[in-house]
């Protein structure tokens, strides 16, 4: 997978790409606004920098969640959850473009040339961490994992896009998104789904699947971990989507919407 570990905090490599590229992006901003000998102008940089971020972020998601419309219609709080991911990136920047045309008609054209040096090189920057960190070409392994009721399921050769996630009862996050996980898979018989636990005892999962009221379908266990080792994922969640063929398409480590879930789905049986 393309996670990075920073200490005892794990990123997707998608966000740690963001997240660099939006400090590099204020960064050099605040450098190019202490360059500047009027002080109103100085001000007016890094204000206006602060602005075009917001308005990327907030455009990337508003993108997002338009294009996703009917997912969010059943709980559009959920828009909210940034840290679930999904954005358009099309969408952020045509926000943030907006930004500097208002600048620009508020006659504020001094802030125009460092804001766009700045903007570049976030483009450049974000592009060469994506590089540095690229998706592996991976399959889904040949495994067997461990039913609830012990006997043994072989993971790969299901000939359709199939869905991995790996989880513990322990996790937080793998606890929200479980009822949406398997709701879709309930959605989308279509899509093979494995909920493959790491590390657990089956009364423990069985236990909070019939706290949780949550189905047996789907649910493997993988006791010594093996599976996440092979799919080189740093940390609790981590979904994996792969194609029919058995080839890795999307990954994402951390938390995830349904909305995102779903259009990782759709790339796949696309590839496939």
């Amino acid at each position: 997978m393309n996670a990075a570990s920073i200490g005892p905090f794990v990123f997707d490599a998608s966000r740690l790409a963001a997240i660099a590229a939006f400090l590099l992006f204020l960064s050099t901003s605040t450098i190019a606004a202490r360059r500047e000998r009027q002080a109103g102008h100085a001000r007016a940089i890094e204000a206006w920098a602060g602005w075009a971020v917001l308005a990327w972020i907030l455009g990337a998601r508003l993108g997002f969640v338009l294009t996703h419309a009917s997912d969010f219609a059943a709980a559009p709080l959920d828009a909210l959850k940034l840290w679930q991911g999904g954005f358009s990136a099309r969408a952020g920047w045509a926000a943030a473009g907006v930004v500097l045309v208002v600048a620009l008609l508020k006659g504020r054209s001094a802030v125009l040339r460092p804001l766009l040096i700045a903007a570049a090189l976030t483009a450049v920057t974000h592009q060469a961490i994506t590089a540095a960190l690229p998706r592996p070409q991976m399959r889904l392994p040949v495994m067997e994992l461990l039913a609830l009721d012990g006997s043994t399921v072989q993971l790969a050769g299901q000939d359709r896009v199939t869905v991995v996630n790996l989880w513990a009862t322990w996790c937080p996050p793998c606890r929200r998104e479980m009822p949406m996980m398997t709701a879709l898979a309930a959605e989308m018989p279509e899509v093979s789904f494995v909920f493959a636990n790491q590390g657990e005892a089956a009364d423990r999962i069985l236990a909070f699947l019939a706290a949780e009221n949550l189905p047996l379908e789907g649910m493997l266990r993988d006791p010594r971990g093996h599976l996440m080792a092979q799919l080189r994922a740093v940390g609790l969640p981590s979904t994996l989507v792969f194609d029919a063929t058995g080839a890795l398409v999307a990954a994402q480590t951390g938390e995830i919407s349904g909305p995102a879930l779903r259009a990782l789905i759709d790339t796949a049986k696309e590839q496939g």
